[in-house]
């Protein structure tokens, strides 16, 4: 099982590759520095992995949420990049419940912890502009991209030496997934804010 996942992984790795034409990530596998986890992420032989690397911070894309075994493996953490404004919009759907609520949307890029969207430190929350898109569907998939920009501008902050981070005090609702009669509305609003 796990040799059929380790080659999963390297098919869509060289898959993304090809399609974007950018080699960056399989020269990265290739040198040993991309690397794929055979066992789960809490599985004692990830974390030993993890830990033997010595990383700083680790980034966030994947729909788990960690144990704290796996966070700690990382010296400052591991990074999120939440397509809601917290502490105001935590858990799911959460750009469609702020234009539901005639809320502005957002990037937030936060420290994660084990609870969902509670981690404490937030480094960047900022509202982004949706108006130009057609659908729901569109502005999540250009929010969930934003990631290769405010990734590097949270590690950039984390290099400044003089950086504060913002409180996430979980004050915020945790949102569910909203339902597809809310989801039309929604997509309504979207398109008459043109």
């Amino acid at each position: 099982w796990a040799l059929t996942s380790h080659f999963a992984n390297l098919v869509r790795l060289i898959l993304v590759s090809l399609n974007g034409l950018d080699f960056e990530p399989l020269r990265l596998f290739t040198t040993g520095r991309l690397i794929f986890l055979r066992s789960p992420f809490h599985a004692q032989t990830s974390v030993e992995t993890l830990k033997k690397l010595r990383l700083d911070v680790g980034l966030h894309k994947a729909g788990v949420i960690y144990r704290d075994v796996t966070i700690n493996a990382f010296r400052l953490g591991i990074l999120n990049h939440h397509i809601g404004l917290l502490p105001a919009y935590r858990g799911r759907s959460v750009l469609e419940w702020s234009l539901l609520q005639g809320d502005s949307v957002g990037i937030t890029v936060f420290f994660i912890d084990t609870g969902i969207d509670t981690g404490a430190r937030i480094l960047i929350s900022e509202a982004v502009d949706i108006s130009s898109y057609k659908s729901v569907n569109e502005a999540k998939e250009y929010l969930f991209n934003l990631d290769r920009i405010f990734f590097p501008k949270a590690l950039a902050i984390l290099a400044n030496r003089e950086r504060s981070f913002q409180l996430n005090d979980g004050t915020g609702p945790r949102y569910f997934v909203m339902s597809k009669l809310f989801q039309e509305i929604v997509d309504r609003l979207l398109q008459t804010t043109k």
